[in-house]
């Protein structure tokens, strides 16, 4: 969040300049809120511009109608992105951002949630909370759930390799099984919008060690991270490959930017350079630890 003030050196996040305007000292309180180490301050003489940038959560995704960034992203979760999708069949929160009481006032008065849908075990945070607090059923994979998160208390537990729709039979929502980065991550289709809320499995621009400075070298701007891979690199491959098919557009991940592909055809390609790019490199080859800079030349 914020590029024009925070940036990223060395896989760590820097500061690159300080907000001077109002606008851009409410887009950096923004960047506070959401930050998961709260690892950003700001003046304490601002509390007018800090309840602007609390009230602008969950703040709609720029080329969207109903989809929306939740903010407050939660260290329990790796600082992995929440969203909401307002519909009239109910609302549906996708992974769960950091339980925050504003935030779930500003929910409410969105409508609520109907259902929360969990990717992956990386980014529950307190999945629990939201539930109890919001009155909605959880939607997650049962070989992702256990009792440590307490998410084997999910009231909707995915069995085999779906697709699955929602509970309740509604059909713009599509979740599709994507194992790879954990063993039974799946993402959620939006069929209506043509977005594709993606959670860990497929991220644009950056994730992890995986960074789209290649794009120039004509690699592509879409990739997956290896450092953060729990499973298996070459399954998650195949998985990006299976989502040629589904018509998404919009690519909303766990963590990084927003993605967007023109067409088919840009989708298409897209995924197909991931797997060109990653076969280079091999598969099967875990890292064995998280220093990040030591993957970077490989790309």
């Amino acid at each position: 969040m914020a590029p024009d003030f925070f940036k990223r050196k060395n896989m760590q996040s820097a500061v690159l300049r300080q907000p001077e305007t109002e606008e851009e000292r409410i887009e950096a309180f923004r960047a506070l809120l959401s930050c998961p180490t709260y690892s950003i301050h700001g003046p304490t003489d601002a509390k007018q511009e800090q309840h602007i940038a609390e009230e602008s959560f969950p703040s709609l995704v720029p080329g969207t109608e109903n989809c929306y960034h939740c903010g407050y992203h939660d260290e329990l979760s790796y600082g992995g992105a929440g969203y909401l999708i307002r519909r009239p069949e109910g609302n549906v929160i996708v992974d769960a951002p950091r339980f925050n009481p504003k935030l779930v006032d500003r929910i409410k008065k969105l409508g609520g949630a109907k259902y929360i849908f969990l990717t992956h075990k990386d980014d529950v945070g307190a999945h629990y909370k939201w539930a109890s607090a919001l009155g909605a059923e959880r939607i997650m994979h049962k070989a992702e759930t256990n009792a440590q998160q307490r998410t084997d208390e999910v009231e909707h537990q995915l069995e085999g390799e779906g697709p699955w729709g929602l509970p309740d039979g509604s059909e713009d929502l599509e979740i599709i099984f994507t194992p790879g980065h954990s063993e039974a991550h799946c993402v959620l289709f939006y069929k209506a919008q043509k977005v594709l809320f993606s959670g860990d499995h497929l991220a644009s621009t950056v994730v992890g060690e995986w960074t789209a400075k290649h794009e120039n070298k004509g690699d592509g701007f879409l990739g997956i991270s290896r450092s953060f891979n729990c499973s298996s690199i070459d399954e998650q491959v195949e998985s990006c490959i299976k989502l040629a098919s589904y018509d998404w557009l919009t690519l909303l991940p766990g963590h990084g930017r927003p993605g967007k592909v023109k067409d088919a055809a840009e989708r298409k390609q897209q995924l197909q350079l991931i797997k060109e790019r990653e076969s280079k490199r091999g598969f099967g080859k875990l890292p064995l630890d998280h220093s990040f800079q030591r993957f970077e030349k490989d790309y």
